[in-house]
């Protein structure tokens, strides 16, 4: 799109909504960062990832004792990614600036970088979510059909069958390829990046050579180097996958809008905060497991609606949402179980892999 995306000025709704979240932390005397609760849990996760990671590099003798670990270990980096990575690039970590930006170079431990994150993320993702070529989560190079103002190509017919498989490839193809490619090119899609200091391009460049160090050279002293190659793969496969269907289940589904700006003047037709709630899924709310694991990111309509308030407090404003839009009249989608939010993901990936009756 050649003209500048934008949304109409803000409307009652938000207002409204605003003043009541507001004054639920004013009445209960909370900030909205994550506080005691957040540092303790990342104290978990954290631990998790050192405990699993030196025990399958010095420790691990047999491939049981290596499947069980790698996999520990995959699910570690995805507890870090959810709960302190996230929460942390968004600035909800905690209240002190320095330390939200300190924690969130967990993203550059994990092999990513948080620059590239959060402009990836927090500004085009959170902006322009699910608008064609302007959010970057929603592209896949043409792999995956995810719009319906995506172009169909023939191999999409075959999509539900490699949907999943591709997901998996979400942190290896970052770590190999996505993240140098953006870095390079000054670029993420038709976004130009601002331009990194010298102090960022530094820290790409040394933390990236660290994370092939601990996660490839050294483990290579203590085992074949075939078997930490696919020590690599496996555990990378399995936390893109366990990353991408997060995500997949908050904003590609049947029931998500997937706005088409105006194309004369880039004009979208809500306003920024029903927008995001119109084109974002909750999904198994009630699940306590759940909502610790991914980091509250089932609660994904308040995350996207308040990304600076912590996740440990979705399921307390949730309510208010969900009441404030059911007064004004806004489309709250929300699925009571994981099993039902991804057979309504499936549904969604058949019926994009449909050829469109135009392009017939």
């Amino acid at each position: 799109m050649s003209t500048k995306v934008h949304f109409p000025g803000k409307a009652e709704f938000y207002k409204e909504l605003k003043t009541r979240i507001n004054s639920y932390f004013t009445e209960n005397g909370t900030t909205p960062t994550g506080g005691k609760k957040l540092a303790f849990k990342s104290v978990i996760v954290i631990g998790l990832v050192v405990v699993s990671y030196v025990y399958l590099v010095f420790f691990a003798q047999g491939w049981i004792d290596t499947l069980i670990f790698s996999f520990l270990l995959a699910q570690g980096f995805a507890l870090v990614g959810f709960n302190v990575m996230h929460d942390s690039v968004h600035g909800s970590f905690a209240r002190s600036r320095k330390i939200n930006k300190i924690m969130g170079y967990t993203m550059d431990i994990l092999g990513g970088n948080a620059r590239l994150w959060y402009h990836k993320h927090n500004v085009l993702h959170h902006t322009y979510t699910n608008i064609a070529g302007m959010d970057t989560d929603i592209e896949s190079s043409g792999l995956l059909r995810m719009s319906p103002q995506q172009k169909w190509r023939p191999w999409h017919r075959f999509q539900v069958l490699y949907a999943f498989p591709a997901y998996s490839l979400l942190t290896i193809s970052m770590v190999l390829f996505t993240d140098f490619q953006k870095f390079i090119s000054g670029r993420i899609g038709k976004y130009k990046l601002p331009k990194a200091g010298v102090k960022e391009s530094t820290r790409f460049w040394l933390m990236k050579a660290f994370y092939f160090f601990y996660a490839l050279a050294l483990p290579m002293f203590f085992h074949s180097w075939w078997v930490v190659l696919l020590v690599f793969l496996l555990v990378h496969m399995i936390l893109g996958f366990t990353f991408s269907i997060v995500f997949q289940l908050a904003h590609t589904m049947e029931d998500n809008s997937f706005p088409e700006p105006d194309p004369n003047d880039g004009a979208v037709k809500n306003e920024w905060a029903i927008h995001q709630i119109e084109t974002t899924a909750n999904f198994a709310t009630r699940s306590r497991f759940l909502y610790w694991y991914i980091g509250g990111l089932n609660f994904q309509i308040e995350h996207h609606l308040f990304a600076k308030i912590s996740h440990v407090h979705y399921p307390e404003i949730s309510r208010i949402v969900r009441e404030t839009c059911e007064e004004f009249g806004v489309k709250y989608v929300e699925y009571k179980s994981m099993l039902s939010a991804l057979a309504t993901h499936l549904k969604f990936i058949y019926h994009m892999s449909k050829k469109p009756y135009a392009a017939q």
